[in-house]
């Protein structure tokens, strides 16, 4: 009989990758894929790192799961199980931890994610095969296939852990990228999300200079269904190319989420962003004004060490000239290891709550008008879900507004024509052509 096994992800996008990849892995080893709340006999959190709350649910998934899977092995994976370091005491309930360099070790090597479940499937050598990434997906729960086409960062923002957990930028070979899209459409991928965790730098640990646009065209020549979707890109890495490339070819998702952390300068410059708040805005306003009903969203972070009232207010003003339809808002968390944990963190809590009460407010404002617009337009939905019960389903439009439309079950998985006719908590509601 299989040993079951289930994987819980935190964090990112990315992470949703290293999932499906843990997902590959674990099937060849001869496990069977659950899902929660089932039982399993190996439970594995893919964990983040990025914030204080981000450690606090790695280490609350273990706790969880030790708790409803009594006799499991529990394994932690990903950032946090990387830079956790003495604080792996405080979670006993774990049986391995696994950090992101032993998760990508050889298979042979002691240690390793691979030479763990060997051990513990008792199955001998692995089977070769390997499912698509749009299968492993799928056991996951997700129908919009991540596909991770780099690792790594070379940047040195004064307060990310990222490069510490992830190390530097390394890109995944274009051939093996795209022997992987084709694989995923050939087993009924309908969306391509091109993840990492500095996307726009895809090519440059091989001296390329703006390859993402063309490992874009060539997706689109080597696939015929699949659209792509891409994840976050830093504003340097937009480039009039770039903006080309996704204007020009329908099946790009008219989607962008491009980091800002702060529109003061002076805050900027203090967390080492590469850039100033001028230079975002002409990059952002070229994307919007080239890519026609492009969402396009921004990550915000509020109470960074010296960040005054004044600081935090010129960032509210400068959000209120963008065209950005969307905010992430999180406050201020020191990691440690970065430049900014040595700084006095001298915001509040209190201050930082009512900084980020006071940008989703902005998110909200810019949400409902982005949804508006969009009323009498036809949108593109891959469908995700019912709703409804099973009289609708609900899914994500190319520009990523979320929908609902009449429909049955079996239209998951599809991308649907939808006429938008009205907004409702939040959603997008038409009907199908």
């Amino acid at each position: 009989m299989r040993k079951r096994l289930k994987v819980l992800t935190v964090g990112c996008k990315a992470n949703f990758a290293d999932s499906a990849s843990v997902v590959r892995l674990a099937v060849a080893e001869g496990f069977e894929i659950v899902s929660p709340p089932s039982p399993a006999d190996v439970v594995i959190i893919n964990s983040c790192t990025v914030t204080h709350r981000a450690d606090r649910d790695s280490r609350s998934h273990a706790r969880r799961a030790r708790r409803e899977n009594p006799g499991a092995t529990v394994i932690l994976t990903g950032c946090y199980a990387q830079m956790a370091g003495a604080e792996r005491e405080k979670v006993p309930e774990v049986d391995h931890w696994v950090g992101t360099g032993a998760r990508e070790a050889p298979e042979t090597e002691e240690g390793s994610l691979a030479a763990i479940l060997r051990e513990i499937s008792g199955n001998g050598p692995r089977d070769a095969a390997l499912l698509s990434d749009h299968a492993a997906d799928l056991l996951l729960g997700h129908r919009r296939t991540y596909l991770k086409i780099q690792d790594g960062c070379d940047y040195s923002c004064a307060y990310c852990v990222v490069p510490l957990a992830r190390g530097r930028n390394r890109s995944v070979p274009e051939g093996e990228i795209i022997a992987r899209a084709v694989d995923a459409e050939g087993d009924g991928a309908r969306e391509l999300v091109l993840t990492g965790i500095h996307i726009g730098l895809y090519g440059a640990d091989d001296a390329k200079k703006d390859a993402l646009p063309g490992l874009v065209m060539r997706l689109l020549r080597e696939t015929s269904r699949l659209r792509i979707r891409l994840s976050s890109v830093e504003p340097g890495e937009i480039t009039a190319r770039l903006i080309e490339t996704m204007a020009g070819n329908p099946r790009v998702c008219d989607h962008l989420h491009v980091p800002l952390q702060s529109g003061c300068d002076r805050t900027l410059a203090r967390m080492r962003r590469p850039y100033r708040s001028v230079e975002y805005r002409e990059v952002v306003s070229s994307a919007a004004a080239g890519i026609p009903g492009l969402s396009l969203g921004a990550d915000v972070m509020v109470g960074f060490p010296g960040e005054t009232t004044k600081d935090f207010g010129e960032t509210v003003r400068f959000l209120r000239d963008l065209p950005v339809t969307y905010l992430h808002v999180f406050p201020y968390s020191a990691r440690p290891g970065t430049e900014s944990a040595r700084l006095h963190d001298d915001v509040s809590s209190t201050e930082k709550k009512r900084r980020v009460s006071r940008l989703l407010s902005e998110d909200s404002r810019m949400r409902d008008l982005f949804l508006l617009r969009q009323v009498g337009t036809t949108v593109d939905v891959l469908a995700e879900a019912v709703s409804r019960g099973e009289e609708a389903l609900v899914g994500r439009s190319g520009n990523y507004a979320e929908v609902v439309f009449p429909g049955s079950p079996s239209g998951i998985g599809e991308i649907h024509r939808v006429v938008v006719d009205a907004v409702h908590d939040g959603k997008l509601v038409g009907i199908p052509v």
